[in-house]
């Protein structure tokens, strides 16, 4: 008899994107995947550091003008 997937234990943390722009351990993300394939807040830019930037001031998606 086949079965499904076993559901996933927990969801992936939530990051704050602000913090993460720019961070070369996690390329952005806020989040990493440890050795045994779970999401972590990245230990870089996630915990202690910097304080979170305002979105207002990351930059937006480039609209180019036709």
């Amino acid at each position: 008899m086949a079965h499904g997937a076993d559901p996933a234990p927990s969801t992936a943390p939530r990051a704050d994107l602000a913090r993460a722009a720019g961070c070369e351990v996690c390329l952005g993300w806020g989040t990493v995947v440890t050795d045994d394939g779970r999401h972590e807040l990245c230990p870089a830019c996630q915990t202690g550091g910097r304080p979170a930037e305002s979105v207002r001031n990351t930059p937006g998606p480039h609209i180019r003008e036709q």
